[in-house]
């Protein structure tokens, strides 16, 4: 089976996003919330090219949505590298810091 890995950033950014889900839509919305996001990524750890192509970043970069948020990803040979999951109004560029 495929897998990811998430970095120090996306652990803190899905952290994040548990928290103000389960304060503003309750703890069942949040938890099916996060466990879309969890789907997501590794649907795409199975399947890496389903992203977009996300060079503008950097060489090398993808994302997809999910909600309301965009993951940021990696591919390597063996995983694929969760870089990090940004709310959908959030600039990548002054977020996605390699």
């Amino acid at each position: 089976m495929a897998k990811y890995i998430l970095s120090p950033e996306a652990q803190n950014s899905l952290s994040n996003i548990k928290a103000y889900s389960h304060k503003n839509f309750g703890p069942q919305r949040a938890k099916t919330y996060l466990q879309n996001i969890r789907k997501r990524m590794q649907a795409l750890a199975e399947n890496p090219s389903r992203g977009i192509i996300r060079e503008d970043l950097k060489v090398g970069y993808h994302s997809d949505f999910v909600g309301s948020h965009t993951i940021y990803y990696r591919v390597k040979p063996t995983h694929i590298d969760i870089i990090d999951v940004l709310h959908q109004s959030m600039e990548p560029s002054k977020h996605i810091i390699d």
